[in-house]
C-alpha cells in the first residue's frame, strides 16, 4: 500500500505538499503513508480513487492496472456464483447505515440493498452464502480490530448461535449492533450471552438470548487474518 501511495503521487507529478492539500492532511502525514509508518483512512483512499483516478482494486490490493477501468461489482452480483473465481464481492455496511442494516435483520429483508465491496482471494470460509463485508467502529476491540477497518464476516445460523463459542463476532440484539468477542456461551443455561471486549477500558454487555437478532463470525480484517 505505502509503495502504491507513493507511486501514484509520482505519476500524477505532485508533490508531498500538493498531496497533502488534495487529501486534506498534513505533509508528514503523506511522507508516514509512504513510509508505511502510518495506515490510511476510507476517506483518504476514496479520495485518491475520486481525484486522481485510480482503479480502486489496483489501490487496495494490486490487482489490475492503476487507471481505473470503472467500477468493479454492481447491484446483479450473487454470492454463490463466484465459488470458483478468485474474489467475491459483498454487501458492504458502512458505520452510517447500521441502525437500516439492524432494521433489515429484523425483517429479514434484502441486504443487496448496500454497496458492494470486493474482496480478492477469499478464503473457502468466505465463499459461503451471507458473507458482508463490517466497517468498525469505536475503541472496544483494539488493538487487534481498530475504528474505520473493514472486517468480513459469515452468518451463524440462528439455531446455532446457542453452540457458538470462542471467537470475535458482529451480533444485533434489540436495536443494537455490536462488535465483541465471546468467551463463554450462558444461552443454553442462563439464556444470556456476555459479549467481551478487547479493550479493558471497554467492559462488556450481557444480552437475553430472546433479544438477539443475529451474530455474524468476523472471519478476515481485509488485509489480514483475525486470530
Amino acid at each position: 500500500m505505502a509503495e502504491r501511495l507513493k507511486v501514484v503521487r509520482q505519476a500524477r507529478g505532485l508533490t508531498q505538499q500538493q498531496m497533502a492539500d488534495l487529501l486534506n492532511v498534513a505533509r508528514p502525514t503523506v511522507a508516514q503513508l509512504e513510509g508505511g509508518r502510518h495506515q490510511p483512512s476510507n476517506e483518504v483512499l476514496e479520495t485518491i480513487v475520486t481525484e486522481l483516478n485510480v482503479s480502486r482494486d489496483w489501490l487496495w490490493f494490486n490487482s489490475g492496472p492503476m487507471e481505473d477501468g470503472g467500477a468493479p461489482g454492481g447491484n446483479v452480483i450473487l454470492l454463490g456464483k463466484f465459488a470458483d473465481a478468485e474474489f467475491i464481492d459483498c454487501p458492504f455496511i458502512p458505520v452510517p447505515v447500521r441502525a437500516g442494516f439492524v432494521e433489515l435483520v429484523a425483517s429479514e429483508g434484502d441486504y443487496g440493498q448496500f454497496e458492494m465491496m470486493r474482496i480478492y482471494k477469499p478464503s473457502p470460509e468466505l465463499r459461503k452464502a451471507g458473507t458482508l463485508v463490517f466497517e468498525i467502529d469505536g475503541d472496544s476491540m483494539e488493538p487487534q480490530l481498530r475504528a474505520g477497518m473493514l472486517v468480513a464476516v459469515t452468518p451463524i445460523p440462528f439455531e446455532d448461535i446457542k453452540y457458538t463459542v470462542s471467537g470475535v463476532y458482529v451480533a444485533t440484539f434489540g436495536h443494537q449492533l455490536t462488535v465483541k468477542r465471546i468467551k463463554d456461551n450462558d444461552l443454553l443455561t442462563k439464556r444470556q450471552l456476555v459479549l467481551h471486549s478487547d479493550n479493558p477500558k471497554a467492559g462488556m454487555l450481557t444480552v437475553a438470548g430472546e433479544d438477539i437478532r443475529g451474530l455474524w463470525k468476523v472471519v478476515d480484517i481485509i488485509r489480514g487474518r483475525v486470530e
